[in-house]
Parts: C-alpha cells; sequence; structure tokens
C-alpha cells in the first residue's frame, strides 16, 4: 500500500522543495517513489525539468496533482511512497495534502519567524496524523539552532527529527541536478522509514 509523506509549511524558503526531492532520491534507492508538486510556483518540476536537461534526471517521476487528485490522495499508484511539496500560503492544497497524509514533514529554519509558521501550520495537523520538525540550514554550533531545538524538544511542542539538516552551500546549490550526496538527509531518511515501516 502507498505510504504518502507531506511536506508543509506555510512559510516559503524552509527547505520544502529541497527536502522532499532529497529524501525521495534517498528512498528510490530502496523503494519506488513518486513526487506530487502541488505548489503553484512548481519548484520541484522545475527541478526535475532542469536536472533532465542536464542529463541528470531524477530517479523518480515529478506529477502535479489536479485538485480531485489531491483531494482523494494517491489511490491508483504503483508506487511504495509520495511525497507532497506543498506551497506556503495556500491553506486549502495544504489542508488536503495533510488529510492524505501518513507523515507530515514540517522543515524551518532555526530563524524565529520559521519556527513560528512552522508551529501555526503544525497546529492546524489532525490528532493522529503522526508528524516531526525538521530543521534545515542548521548550524549546530551557533545559539539560534541550540535554542530552537531545546525549545521545540523540552517543551514537547512537536515532535523533532534527531538529525538536522546542515547549512551547507552544496545543499542550497543542488537546484536543478540530481542529488548525489544526501549529507544529513540520509540520516533522516532512515528516521523516516523507521517509523513508517
Amino acid at each position: 500500500m502507498t505510504k504518502t509523506i507531506v511536506f508543509v509549511n506555510a512559510k516559503g524558503g524552509t527547505g520544502k522543495t529541497t527536502s522532499t526531492i532529497c529524501i525521495a532520491t534517498a528512498l528510490a534507492g530502496m523503494r519506488e517513489v513518486a513526487v506530487w508538486d502541488a505548489d503553484p510556483q512548481g519548484s520541484a518540476t522545475d527541478w526535475a525539468e532542469q536536472a533532465a536537461d542536464a542529463g541528470q534526471p531524477l530517479p523518480f517521476n515529478v506529477e502535479i496533482p489536479n485538485e480531485v487528485r489531491m483531494k482523494h490522495g494517491p489511490r491508483h499508484t504503483t508506487a511504495d511512497y509520495v511525497l507532497i511539496d506543498t506551497p506556503p500560503g495556500h491553506p486549502k492544497v495544504i489542508d488536503e495534502a495533510i488529510a492524505a497524509a501518513d507523515f507530515v514533514i514540517l522543515p524551518s529554519s532555526p530563524a524565529v519567524i520559521d519556527l513560528d509558521r512552522m508551529l501555526a501550520t503544525a497546529a492546524s495537523i489532525p490528532a493522529g496524523v503522526p508528524h516531526a520538525a525538521l530543521i534545515t540550514r542548521a548550524n549546530k554550533q551557533t545559539v539560534a539552532y541550540k535554542t530552537a531545538v531545546t525549545f521545540l524538544r523540552d517543551n514537547s511542542v512537536i515532535p523533532v527529527f534527531s538529525n538536522a539538516i546542515g547549512d551547507r552551500q552544496a545543499i542550497q546549490n543542488s537546484f536543478g541536478s540530481r542529488p548525489d550526496i544526501f549529507y544529513d538527509y540520509s540520516a533522516v531518511t532512515d528516521e523516516l522509514l523507521e517509523v513508517m515501516e
């Protein structure tokens, strides 16, 4: 049966698309994967097209789901996992994606404004839907990172992945290519599989 992983944060620029593509690529080495690009900006679609044009096609299809498909979720697919990249600031799309989710990932940098929007988004997730925050653009030596993780973990505000995504230039520059070095995304994918399988 297909499992759906949804990436949400009401704020843009938090690493939703990058996390979607990198985790999908890591999963594609072990499972059949599809990505749904539910963001009208089409960043995941652009990524896939640029990678294909560069002779580095992604190891999965990136599809743009229509409204009916979003509402009903991935029913008729052979993929083991469907990962959905959602837009910022589109509550209807976010809610439909969450309704189809087996797991929700909430990417956020340690910046206070990103965490604030992530927590507001998390509050809209219905009880019983597994979810966790994924700290992106993390410099583990900074006060901002340490404060964010301590706040989230100590106050049991929201579950948090044990691994964070480092603030690496290579990750930021990976758009339009097939990720071949996953850095911290491999460890996050392992954590995800432990929960989902």
